[in-house]
């Protein structure tokens, strides 16, 4: 009875709301952001059909996250990533970094795929984004889409997509920062940025390292991260930009509880780039990005391996005829690597090179009808080197009911490829594995109230099917396509500014994942306060988890847990800031992770110097 306790508390807020946003002094203006990743055109978030949140640079700056995976979790609904320690998420066994969205995301994570400025991340192998390799450090904003995008990017985005967007300097000028923190179990920070924009060019670049002993012995990281963007317009509406990131990780895993281990190290290496070519003409706006991404893997137990994603992104939009907006594109990717495992005392094992090539040609088309009816769809042919082809369609509809209402539904395929883990390495592969594929069925409701406040539901339905398992003959396990899911749930959200100096968010998500529950809450509700006043900028965060457990079909359940985070940020000058923050205030005992204890209260302390 609780979530619809919860439920009807915030649908009946609605007219408070309104009342305080006619009476305040001061309100600030909530437009609707302009999107780019759920159409790949940029646009309003109330014309879009699917579900989308962003997170602005305004948060991103405020947070007091190690990561933008943690970032997401504290603040969009139906979106999770399990943690083991107070830095670093691991890969492997027993790694954490197990993300999901509505449920579906895998362990390794294959259903939920994550873009650097639009350019898919992924371990070439495994098929799996790294989360260790992700910092808030270059961040300009992120995008999630909540439901399947594969009719636009494919593969592994049949639960979501994440869209890490680098920063931008659009005045001419300079800008740097240097800020250092140190909190407790020996946790250190330390970042500089600098950019500046001198006629047509503009540049920002990171670097940055973070370290921990970590709250458990043998539970160390050591983290460097270094971005770098790049912008030169080569004439009005036509742009050059490069991207680029490198990351150097090492840590350990302690193993759980009952069973720690020593010396159980990982060492990662990951960078990535891509150069794009953007044109915006009277025909019509054009787009090539040439990307890629290579890591390099070392583990403890002598795996070794070397990875990499290259590809070509093309696609052009095109306003054909009043009102309608049409996208053609062509997706190419080669994705692949070598590898070794070698035990003390036994053979190396050589798994050869494997690499896959996909491409993929679509089309996406919205039409504005009747002055407040958007039409959209969408249908992606991906072809497979193994399996052939795969036709991904897409459907939305939304009306802007009143200037301050609108409604929408959608209906969309998600799809993912076998990895190359799946098909060539390890003793379960599998050959004849065919792609996992998912429908998702979701109406969606917006309630702007005054100028200050917006209220947000989302009901969905997914059914998955041909889902790669591990299954059992003879002793031998084996990847098949055995299983199936049907996931459904609704998601609440709401932001409301009574006053300028301060802003209030909400969300709820209610799931019911069947079976598959392991690393995804049922139940998740989370709060955002930030007061401005000036000098002194207060923020807090609460986040609640409900029904989580640690192995499917609702085995091994984890203690619920109440999680309040608070920062506080003394700005004297424009050029100084103090920081303090403080994470798990009420000292909560809890998991994400079977058998892997989270730590209790955590502080941090940082300087910032600007010039």
């Amino acid at each position: 009875m609780k979530k619809w306790h919860l439920l009807a508390f915030a649908i009946g807020l609605a007219p408070s709301l309104n009342f305080a946003a006619e009476t305040a002094d001061s309100v600030k203006y909530r437009f609707n952001p302009i999107v780019v990743t759920a159409t790949k055109v940029a646009g309003s978030q109330r014309d879009i059909a699917a579900s989308v949140s962003v997170i602005d640079k305004e948060l991103i700056e405020k947070s007091i996250s190690s990561s933008p995976l943690e970032l997401i979790k504290d603040h969009i609904p139906s979106m999770f990533i399990t943690e083991r320690a107070v830095m670093g998420y691991g890969v492997a066994s027993g790694a954490a970094g197990q993300l999901s969205i509505r449920g579906v995301g895998g362990s390794p994570v294959t259903g939920v795929l994550v873009l650097r400025d639009g350019r898919p991340d992924i371990m070439g192998m495994m098929g799996h984004p790294l989360p260790d390799a992700y910092s808030l450090d270059g961040l300009e904003r992120i995008e999630v889409v909540r439901g399947p995008a594969s009719f636009l990017y494919g593969t592994n985005a049949m639960g979501g997509v994440i869209n890490l967007i680098s920063n931008k300097v659009r005045q001419d000028g300079f800008q740097t920062r240097l800020r250092a923190g140190a909190g407790n179990y020996n946790s250190q920070k330390l970042n500089l940025h600098h950019g500046g924009k001198v006629n047509a060019l503009d540049y920002y670049v990171t670097l940055g390292t973070q370290r921990t002993d970590g709250h458990r012995n043998d539970s160390n990281y050591n983290g460097t991260f270094t971005t770098a963007h790049f912008g030169y317009s080569l004439s009005e509406g036509t742009m050059l930009e490069f991207n680029a990131n490198y990351n150097d990780i090492r840590l350990l895993d302690p193993g759980t509880v009952n069973q720690p281990v020593l010396d159980h190290w990982y060492d990662i290496r990951r960078s990535g780039a891509d150069v794009t070519f953007d044109h915006r003409g009277r025909y019509g706006d054009s787009y090539v990005k040439l990307h890629g991404n290579f890591g390099r893997h070392a583990i403890y137990d002598g795996w070794r391996s070397n990875d990499r994603t290259v590809g070509l992104l093309l696609y052009h939009n095109a306003k054909l005829w009043n009102g309608s907006t049409s996208t053609l594109g062509l997706d190419y990717k080669s994705y692949g690597g070598d590898a070794e495992a070698s035990l003390n005392k036994s053979p190396a094992i050589d798994y050869g090179k494997r690499f896959i090539t996909e491409w993929a040609p679509y089309i996406h088309m919205q039409q504005l009808f009747l002055y407040r009816f958007i039409a959209s769809a969408g249908l992606r042919l991906e072809q497979h080197p193994i399996f052939g082809s795969e036709l991904l369609p897409k459907v939305g509809l939304v009306t802007h009911i009143t200037g301050s209402t609108s409604a929408r539904l959608s209906v969309a395929k998600g799809f993912r490829s076998p990895s190359i883990r799946e098909l060539y390495v390890f003793p379960p592969r599998n050959e004849q594995l065919l792609p996992e594929n998912m429908w998702n069925y979701e109406i969606g409701f917006t309630q702007g109230v005054g100028q200050s406040a917006e209220l947000e539901a989302a009901f969905f339905r997914s059914r998955g099917s041909n889902m790669i398992r591990t299954l059992y003959a003879d002793g031998k396990p084996h990847f098949v396509n055995s299983g199936d899911f049907n996931h459904s749930g609704y998601e609440v959200m709401a932001t409301w500014r009574p006053i300028t100096p301060l802003d209030l968010s909400m969300s709820w998500s209610d799931l019911n994942l069947g079976d598959e529950t392991q690393g995804a809450p049922q139940r998740k509700l989370t709060f955002y306060g930030g007061w401005d006043l000036g000098m002194v900028d207060l923020m807090a965060t609460i986040l609640h988890v409900a029904e989580l457990y640690g192995n499917d079909r609702q085995r091994d359940k984890l203690p619920d847990y109440t999680l309040i985070n608070v920062a506080v940020n003394f700005t004297p000058w424009q050029t100084l800031g103090l920081k303090f923050s403080m994470k798990n205030v009420l000292d909560q005992q809890y998991q994400t992770i079977l058998g892997y204890p989270m730590p209790g209260r955590t502080f941090m302390t940082e300087l910032s110097y600007s010039f």
